[in-house]
Protein backbone atom coordinates (compact mmCIF):
# COMPACT_ATOMS: atom_id res chain seq x y z
CA UNK A 1 0.00 0.00 0.00
CA UNK A 2 2.76 2.44 0.97
CA UNK A 3 4.66 1.43 -2.14
CA UNK A 4 1.69 2.23 -4.37
CA UNK A 5 1.24 5.55 -2.64
CA UNK A 6 4.91 6.36 -3.19
CA UNK A 7 4.71 5.60 -6.91
CA UNK A 8 1.46 7.60 -7.14
CA UNK A 9 3.08 10.68 -5.64
CA UNK A 10 6.13 10.18 -7.83
CA UNK A 11 3.94 9.95 -10.93
CA UNK A 12 2.06 13.09 -9.90
CA UNK A 13 5.28 15.02 -9.40
CA UNK A 14 6.58 13.83 -12.74
CA UNK A 15 3.35 14.89 -14.44
CA UNK A 16 3.46 18.35 -12.87
CA UNK A 17 7.13 18.71 -13.74
CA UNK A 18 6.55 17.69 -17.34
CA UNK A 19 3.51 19.98 -17.74
CA UNK A 20 5.52 22.94 -16.44
CA UNK A 21 8.00 22.35 -19.24
CA UNK A 22 5.34 23.27 -21.81
CA UNK A 23 4.93 27.01 -22.40
CA UNK A 24 2.49 28.92 -24.56
CA UNK A 25 3.03 31.78 -27.05
CA UNK A 26 -0.31 33.64 -27.19
CA UNK A 27 -1.89 35.16 -30.32
CA UNK A 28 -0.32 38.38 -31.68
CA UNK A 29 2.95 37.51 -29.94
CA UNK A 30 6.26 35.85 -30.74
CA UNK A 31 8.60 34.18 -28.30
CA UNK A 32 12.19 33.20 -27.72
CA UNK A 33 13.81 30.56 -25.55
CA UNK A 34 16.56 31.64 -23.16
CA UNK A 35 18.81 29.11 -21.42
CA UNK A 36 19.49 30.22 -17.87
CA UNK A 37 21.55 27.30 -16.44
CA UNK A 38 24.19 24.90 -17.68
CA UNK A 39 26.47 25.21 -20.66
CA UNK A 40 25.78 27.55 -23.61
CA UNK A 41 23.58 29.89 -21.63
CA UNK A 42 21.84 32.61 -23.59
CA UNK A 43 19.24 33.28 -26.27
CA UNK A 44 18.31 30.64 -28.79
CA UNK A 45 18.05 32.44 -32.17
CA UNK A 46 14.87 30.64 -33.21
CA UNK A 47 11.75 32.86 -33.07
CA UNK A 48 8.65 31.01 -31.81
CA UNK A 49 5.24 31.85 -33.26
CA UNK A 50 1.82 31.19 -31.69
CA UNK A 51 1.50 27.76 -30.06
CA UNK A 52 2.65 25.47 -27.23
CA UNK A 53 6.29 24.48 -26.93
CA UNK A 54 8.44 22.12 -24.95
CA UNK A 55 10.80 24.35 -23.06
CA UNK A 56 12.52 21.89 -20.79
CA UNK A 57 14.55 22.46 -17.68
CA UNK A 58 17.00 25.38 -17.45
CA UNK A 59 15.09 27.32 -20.13
CA UNK A 60 12.71 30.28 -19.93
CA UNK A 61 10.25 31.55 -22.53
CA UNK A 62 9.90 35.29 -23.21
CA UNK A 63 7.11 36.66 -25.36
CA UNK A 64 6.78 40.00 -27.15
CA UNK A 65 3.69 41.61 -28.76
CA UNK A 66 3.73 41.97 -32.54
CA UNK A 67 0.57 44.09 -32.52
CA UNK A 68 0.73 47.79 -31.69
CA UNK A 69 0.35 48.40 -27.95
CA UNK A 70 -0.21 51.79 -26.33
CA UNK A 71 1.71 52.74 -23.21
CA UNK A 72 0.43 55.91 -21.44
CA UNK A 73 2.69 58.04 -19.26
CA UNK A 74 0.60 60.50 -17.27
CA UNK A 75 0.32 62.25 -13.93
CA UNK A 76 -3.06 60.56 -13.43
CA UNK A 77 -2.95 57.70 -10.92
CA UNK A 78 -5.94 56.09 -12.69
CA UNK A 79 -4.12 55.76 -16.00
CA UNK A 80 -0.98 53.77 -16.69
CA UNK A 81 0.52 53.78 -13.20
CA UNK A 82 -0.32 54.87 -9.69
CA UNK A 83 2.80 57.05 -9.66
CA UNK A 84 3.40 60.18 -11.71
CA UNK A 85 4.98 59.04 -15.00
CA UNK A 86 4.46 62.28 -16.94
CA UNK A 87 7.26 63.91 -18.95
CA UNK A 88 9.15 66.55 -16.94
CA UNK A 89 11.54 69.03 -18.52
CA UNK A 90 12.56 72.73 -18.40
CA UNK A 91 12.60 75.73 -20.70
CA UNK A 92 15.74 77.74 -21.49
CA UNK A 93 15.28 79.75 -18.27
CA UNK A 94 14.91 76.65 -16.10
CA UNK A 95 11.15 76.93 -15.62
CA UNK A 96 9.63 73.48 -14.83
CA UNK A 97 7.29 72.10 -17.50
CA UNK A 98 5.47 68.79 -17.86
CA UNK A 99 2.97 66.95 -20.05
CA UNK A 100 1.27 63.58 -20.48
CA UNK A 101 2.09 61.41 -23.49
CA UNK A 102 1.32 57.99 -24.93
CA UNK A 103 3.79 55.79 -26.80
CA UNK A 104 2.54 53.15 -29.23
CA UNK A 105 5.01 50.42 -30.15
CA UNK A 106 5.50 46.80 -31.14
CA UNK A 107 8.39 44.42 -31.66
CA UNK A 108 9.87 43.45 -35.02
CA UNK A 109 9.44 39.63 -35.03
CA UNK A 110 12.64 39.09 -37.00
CA UNK A 111 14.70 40.94 -34.41
CA UNK A 112 13.30 39.53 -31.17
CA UNK A 113 16.59 37.81 -30.18
CA UNK A 114 18.35 41.17 -30.64
CA UNK A 115 15.66 42.91 -28.60
CA UNK A 116 16.18 40.52 -25.69
CA UNK A 117 19.96 40.65 -25.89
CA UNK A 118 19.90 44.46 -25.92
CA UNK A 119 17.29 45.18 -23.27
CA UNK A 120 16.18 41.88 -21.72
CA UNK A 121 12.84 41.47 -20.02
CA UNK A 122 9.45 41.97 -21.62
CA UNK A 123 8.14 44.72 -23.90
CA UNK A 124 6.40 46.69 -21.15
CA UNK A 125 9.62 46.83 -19.13
CA UNK A 126 11.54 48.03 -22.19
CA UNK A 127 9.05 50.81 -22.91
CA UNK A 128 8.63 51.95 -19.31
CA UNK A 129 12.31 51.80 -18.44
CA UNK A 130 14.37 52.61 -21.52
CA UNK A 131 12.05 54.26 -24.03
CA UNK A 132 10.37 56.53 -21.47
CA UNK A 133 13.70 57.79 -20.16
CA UNK A 134 14.97 58.48 -23.66
CA UNK A 135 11.77 60.38 -24.46
CA UNK A 136 12.23 62.57 -21.39
CA UNK A 137 15.84 63.24 -22.45
CA UNK A 138 14.68 64.21 -25.95
CA UNK A 139 12.15 66.67 -24.51
CA UNK A 140 14.85 68.17 -22.29
CA UNK A 141 17.27 68.55 -25.21
CA UNK A 142 14.66 70.40 -27.27
CA UNK A 143 12.99 72.51 -24.58
CA UNK A 144 16.27 73.90 -23.24
CA UNK A 145 16.55 76.00 -26.42
CA UNK A 146 13.19 77.80 -26.12
CA UNK A 147 11.05 79.82 -23.73
CA UNK A 148 8.07 78.36 -21.89
CA UNK A 149 5.70 80.44 -24.03
CA UNK A 150 7.25 79.11 -27.26
CA UNK A 151 7.07 75.50 -26.06
CA UNK A 152 3.45 76.01 -25.02
CA UNK A 153 2.46 77.44 -28.41
CA UNK A 154 4.56 77.57 -31.58
CA UNK A 155 7.17 74.92 -30.66
CA UNK A 156 4.87 72.36 -29.05
CA UNK A 157 4.50 70.10 -32.10
CA UNK A 158 8.11 70.64 -33.17
CA UNK A 159 9.25 69.25 -29.83
CA UNK A 160 7.06 66.15 -30.23
CA UNK A 161 8.28 65.52 -33.79
CA UNK A 162 11.90 65.85 -32.67
CA UNK A 163 11.48 63.51 -29.69
CA UNK A 164 9.64 60.90 -31.75
CA UNK A 165 12.23 60.93 -34.55
CA UNK A 166 15.03 60.36 -32.06
CA UNK A 167 13.24 57.35 -30.54
CA UNK A 168 12.48 55.76 -33.91
CA UNK A 169 16.08 56.08 -35.03
CA UNK A 170 17.56 54.69 -31.81
CA UNK A 171 15.30 51.68 -31.31
CA UNK A 172 14.75 50.45 -34.87
CA UNK A 173 18.00 48.43 -35.03
CA UNK A 174 17.20 46.63 -31.77
CA UNK A 175 13.78 45.50 -32.99
CA UNK A 176 11.58 47.88 -30.98
CA UNK A 177 9.32 49.68 -33.46
CA UNK A 178 8.05 53.06 -32.22
CA UNK A 179 4.78 53.62 -34.08
CA UNK A 180 3.82 56.96 -32.60
CA UNK A 181 4.19 59.39 -29.73
CA UNK A 182 1.24 61.68 -28.95
CA UNK A 183 0.32 64.27 -26.36
CA UNK A 184 -2.37 63.34 -23.87
CA UNK A 185 -2.45 66.78 -22.27
CA UNK A 186 -1.46 70.38 -22.81
CA UNK A 187 2.02 71.50 -21.82
CA UNK A 188 1.74 72.30 -18.11
CA UNK A 189 3.39 75.55 -16.99
CA UNK A 190 3.81 77.28 -13.62
CA UNK A 191 0.62 79.13 -12.67
CA UNK A 192 2.16 82.60 -12.93
CA UNK A 193 3.57 81.89 -16.38
CA UNK A 194 0.25 80.48 -17.55
CA UNK A 195 -1.57 83.57 -16.24
CA UNK A 196 0.85 85.88 -18.07
CA UNK A 197 0.39 83.96 -21.32
CA UNK A 198 -3.40 84.10 -20.98
CA UNK A 199 -3.26 87.87 -20.43
CA UNK A 200 -1.08 88.25 -23.49
CA UNK A 201 -3.49 86.14 -25.54
CA UNK A 202 -6.42 88.29 -24.37
CA UNK A 203 -4.56 91.49 -25.26
CA UNK A 204 -3.71 90.12 -28.70
CA UNK A 205 -7.30 89.04 -29.28
CA UNK A 206 -8.59 92.47 -28.19
CA UNK A 207 -6.13 94.26 -30.49
CA UNK A 208 -7.17 92.00 -33.35
CA UNK A 209 -10.82 92.71 -32.62
CA UNK A 210 -10.20 96.48 -32.63
CA UNK A 211 -8.27 96.25 -35.85
CA UNK A 212 -11.08 94.25 -37.43
CA UNK A 213 -13.56 96.90 -36.30
CA UNK A 214 -11.43 99.62 -37.90
CA UNK A 215 -11.23 97.68 -41.14
CA UNK A 216 -14.98 97.11 -41.06
CA UNK A 217 -15.66 100.80 -40.38
CA UNK A 218 -13.42 101.79 -43.28
CA UNK A 219 -15.15 99.29 -45.51
CA UNK A 220 -18.57 100.66 -44.48
CA UNK A 221 -17.39 104.24 -45.18
CA UNK A 222 -16.08 103.25 -48.59
CA UNK A 223 -19.38 101.56 -49.29
CA UNK A 224 -21.29 104.73 -48.35
CA UNK A 225 -18.99 106.89 -50.49
CA UNK A 226 -19.34 104.51 -53.41
CA UNK A 227 -23.13 104.60 -53.12
CA UNK A 228 -23.14 108.42 -52.95
CA UNK A 229 -20.88 108.63 -55.98
CA UNK A 230 -23.14 106.22 -57.78
CA UNK A 231 -26.25 108.22 -56.92
CA UNK A 232 -24.59 111.49 -58.00
CA UNK A 233 -23.42 109.95 -61.23
CA UNK A 234 -26.88 108.63 -61.87
CA UNK A 235 -28.47 112.07 -61.28
CA UNK A 236 -25.87 113.71 -63.53
CA UNK A 237 -26.50 111.25 -66.31
CA UNK A 238 -30.26 111.79 -66.06
CA UNK A 239 -29.80 115.61 -66.11
CA UNK A 240 -27.44 115.39 -69.06
CA UNK A 241 -29.87 113.18 -70.91
CA UNK A 242 -32.75 115.56 -70.16
CA UNK A 243 -30.73 118.61 -71.26
CA UNK A 244 -29.79 116.88 -74.49
CA UNK A 245 -33.43 115.99 -75.08
CA UNK A 246 -34.48 119.57 -74.44
CA UNK A 247 -31.86 120.85 -76.86
CA UNK A 248 -32.98 118.48 -79.55
CA UNK A 249 -36.61 119.43 -78.96
CA UNK A 250 -35.84 123.17 -79.04
CA UNK A 251 -33.87 122.84 -82.24
CA UNK A 252 -36.68 120.96 -83.89
CA UNK A 253 -39.32 123.71 -83.25
CA UNK A 254 -39.32 126.15 -86.24
CA UNK A 255 -41.90 128.86 -87.24
CA UNK A 256 -42.97 126.73 -90.14
CA UNK A 257 -43.58 123.75 -87.84
CA UNK A 258 -45.52 125.93 -85.42
CA UNK A 259 -47.74 127.31 -88.22
CA UNK A 260 -48.26 123.83 -89.52
CA UNK A 261 -49.37 122.53 -86.17
CA UNK A 262 -51.69 125.49 -85.69
CA UNK A 263 -53.14 125.09 -89.11
CA UNK A 264 -54.15 121.55 -88.28
CA UNK A 265 -56.31 122.93 -85.49
CA UNK A 266 -57.77 125.96 -87.40
CA UNK A 267 -61.59 126.01 -87.58
CA UNK A 268 -61.81 128.34 -90.59
CA UNK A 269 -62.59 131.50 -88.57
CA UNK A 270 -60.41 134.54 -89.19
CA UNK A 271 -58.03 135.32 -86.42
CA UNK A 272 -58.84 137.95 -83.84
CA UNK A 273 -55.18 138.58 -83.19
CA UNK A 274 -52.12 138.22 -85.31
CA UNK A 275 -48.52 138.86 -84.38
CA UNK A 276 -46.24 141.11 -86.41
CA UNK A 277 -43.63 138.88 -87.96
CA UNK A 278 -43.13 135.25 -87.16
CA UNK A 279 -42.13 135.44 -83.53
CA UNK A 280 -45.59 135.37 -81.92
CA UNK A 281 -48.05 132.69 -82.96
CA UNK A 282 -51.41 133.45 -84.57
CA UNK A 283 -54.27 132.62 -82.23
CA UNK A 284 -57.49 131.31 -83.73
CA UNK A 285 -60.69 131.42 -81.76
CA UNK A 286 -62.29 128.05 -81.29
CA UNK A 287 -59.00 126.22 -81.72
CA UNK A 288 -58.93 122.91 -79.94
Amino acid sequence: MKRNLFFGVLLLLATVSLSSCFKHVPPRNVGIKVKTLGDNKGVKPEVLTVGRYWIGMYWDLYTYPTNVTIYPFTSNADEGSEVDESMKFQDKDGLPLSCDVAISAHVNPDLVPTTFQTYGGDMETIIKTYVRQDLVSNFIDFSSEFSAEQIYSTKKMDMLVFAKAQLIQKYAESGVVINDVVYKSEIRLPDNVMAAINEKIKATQLATQKQNEIVQAEADAQKTIAKANGDAQSILLIAQAQAKANTLLSNSITPTLVQYELSKKWNGISPIYSGNGSVLPTIFPGAK
